[in-house]
């Protein structure tokens, strides 16, 4: 920290910049592939460099690098750019004001990965696929791990100075069956920055294998949908997914400017009794205390009693839109400059049981779990759907396979009818040119219309 603010303050001197940040990253990656009794990939990495954003007459410069004595340059480098950029920049990047934090973010790892062994992990990864081999129609199992521990800093010219210990757990499971009706394949991805290896006594090996093969089971043993608009109850996973891909994403303010929600801040898009958050979740894998530029992160009511209320900054995009940043800039790691990202995008509690969600419809679906989605900056969304059940008569029949979903999420959104009183959240990662790690959820929730159901057949 004190040879970054030598140069800073070098800078400072030297440079007429409006402002200059300096972000460090030394971290330690465990990274393991057990794919059917064999490891295919099985290595530790370290990432250690700089970041340097430079904002000189009202355009970024940016410049990295992995070698101590090599700083300076950069930020040389990063300041050259800025300039150069300029000259062809007709609106010039303003900075909305943050409060000026110094601090130290400590982990909130119980067991911290770096302290247990690769023994210890590969033994647990083995005996997971033990479990999922277990079961007869499992043709074949993939089972990735991922852990990381480290640091990293920030300091900028402004005088914000933070230090966080950084750490995560991360697992993705990818399982191919088959029986004499045909062919499946389920996933399972499930991750935490605020717990360690404490994790798994919560999620074992036992329970995580028991998920995945009732997701593929489900499949194998399904009958194929009808296809069309029918009334739809949505499990918290579903509920998540709708919320980050198909409506989190139009709430990123880089990306509202050119939505349909830019023209609706401030009016009613969905029923008053739904609401929704981009904020800090228990578990979430998207908390942390400050963002990527020092802002203090703060939840965001993006849908409050059905009107859309806010969208999520970072403070080049807060000064555009005259509001306060709220703690949404985040780079995957130093090589690359902060962008906006979601943290935890979720739907908020309702009233409703269950059971009450599912009387009522006579036919209908019951939609458990997601695999793959997509969707455009029209809110138009896409998504398999890797568990799901009939509704039939207010209860859940078989369960259906080879099956999608499809509609516009602004369209949805005022189709829902009920929002269920219970709340989960599901782990993941989001590619947005880069990768950040997320959670999305929410209750169960009724939709009346909205949602096309469809399938190979």
């Amino acid at each position: 920290m004190e040879e970054l603010e030598k140069l800073l303050r070098w800078a400072e001197n030297n440079l007429q910049a409006e402002y200059i940040e300096i972000r460090y990253e030394d971290v330690s990656r465990f990274h393991a592939q057990l794919k059917d009794g064999i490891f295919k990939t099985f290595t530790t990495q370290q990432s250690h460099g700089y970041g340097i954003r430079v904002l000189a007459q009202g355009a970024w410069g940016f410049s990295t690098t992995t070698k101590d004595d090599d700083v300076k340059d950069a930020i040389l480098r990063a300041y050259k750019m800025a300039r150069v950029s300029s000259t062809g920049r007709k609106e010039k990047v303003k900075l909305a004001d943050i409060e000026i934090n110094e601090d130290v973010v400590r982990s909130k790892m119980q067991v911290k990965p770096e302290d247990v062994s690769i023994e210890e992990k590969v033994k647990r990864m083995k005996n997971l696929e033990r479990l999922l081999k277990k079961g007869d129609e499992v043709a074949s199992t993939e089972i990735r791990y991922e852990d990381a521990s480290g640091e990293k800093l920030l300091v900028t010219s402004e005088g914000t100075r933070i230090r966080w210990e950084l750490g995560y757990i991360w697992q993705y499971l990818w399982v191919t069956g088959k029986n004499e009706k045909g062919l499946a394949a389920a996933r399972d991805e499930i991750g935490s920055v605020d717990y360690g290896w404490e994790f798994f006594e919560k999620e074992t090996e036992e329970l995580i294998a028991e998920r995945i093969l009732k997701k593929l089971r489900a499949q194998l043993n399904g009958v194929y949908p009808k296809r069309g608009e029918f009334p739809v109850v949505a499990s918290p996973i579903i509920v998540g997914i709708i919320a980050h891909e198909a409506l989190g994403h139009l709430a990123e303010a880089d990306l509202t400017i050119n939505s349909p929600f830019h023209n609706l801040i401030g009016k009613q898009i969905a029923p008053e009794y739904v609401s929704m958050s981009d904020r800090l979740v228990e578990g979430g894998f998207g908390n942390d205390l400050y963002d990527d530029e020092g802002t203090r992160v703060r939840d965001v009511q993006i849908i409050k009693r059905g009107i859309l209320q806010e969208i999520m900054l970072n403070r080049e995009y807060a000064a555009r839109y005259n509001m306060e940043p709220n703690g949404h800039a985040r780079a995957e790691n130093y090589s690359v400059p902060p962008i906006i990202r979601m943290r935890n995008t979720v739907f908020e509690r309702g009233d409703h049981t269950l059971e009450e969600l599912l009387e009522g419809i006579k036919f209908g679906y019951y939609l458990v779990d997601y695999r793959g989605g997509q969707a455009e900056l029209n809110s138009s969304f896409q998504v398999g759907v890797q568990e799901g059940y009939i509704i039939r008569n207010g209860e859940i029949a078989e369960s259906i396979k080879d099956t999608s979903i499809s509609g516009i999420a602004i369209d949805a959104l005022r189709q829902i009818s009920a929002v269920g009183k219970d709340f989960d959240i599901e782990m993941g990662r989001c590619g947005k040119g880069q990768m950040a790690y997320v959670s999305s959820g929410g209750p169960h929730m009724r939709f009346d219309r909205g949602i096309v159901v469809g399938g190979q057949r």
